[in-house]
């Protein structure tokens, strides 16, 4: 499990950084409990308690990828890709369902899908998978810019290249002395 000044990523929330784990009592009826106390680097003054009792809550929290992980992870997925579901109800309780399980190679395979999607059609993606492939990718953009240390708007570029996809026409250029700090 984390420790105290650990970066996680949990959850919608994105990286957080472990600020505590201590003994809380939320209300004077209520027993201590041991909390994570997570801090997202994106929400200045959020806090998150997350009961450390609780394994359904702590399997949420997952180690930050490095850049030679996100690389490895990008190299990895290689050729697999996910297939396109005509049905499109089926097609949405799918993609809501990676959606909430927030797998990084899991959400590639879908950016992937839905990239290659949108570039076999002039009228591009149906409104519902434009909003999923939106989705996917702030969940990657967060996580991945923290740990490449370049713009969050720079992510889909990165991720286009490396999976030799061609780039979309209004991508910035990326820029490797941006530093993502905490």
């Amino acid at each position: 499990m984390p420790g105290k000044s650990d970066f996680v990523h949990y959850g919608a929330y994105g990286v957080c950084q472990v600020e505590d784990i201590c003994p809380i009592r939320f209300g004077p009826d209520l027993p201590r409990r041991e909390y994570y106390v997570l801090k997202p680097v994106s929400q200045d003054g959020s806090s998150i308690f997350v009961p450390a009792d609780n394994p359904k809550l702590t399997a949420r929290m997952r180690p930050v990828l490095s850049k030679d992980e996100i690389d490895r992870l990008l190299t990895d997925v290689g050729e697999d890709r996910l297939p396109w579901m005509e049905d499109r109800r089926q097609r949405l309780d799918t993609f809501r369902d990676i959606l909430r399980r927030s797998d990084e190679r899991e959400l590639l395979l879908l950016v992937r899908c839905l990239y290659e999607k949108s570039r076999e059609t002039a009228k591009g993606l149906p409104s519902t998978d434009a909003q999923v492939l939106k989705k996917a990718e702030a969940v990657l953009s967060q996580s991945f810019a923290f740990s490449l240390h370049i713009d969050k708007q720079q992510v889909g570029g990165y991720i286009r290249r490396k999976l030799g996809l061609p780039p979309e026409p209004h991508e910035p250029v990326p820029n490797q002395n941006r530093r993502n700090t905490p």
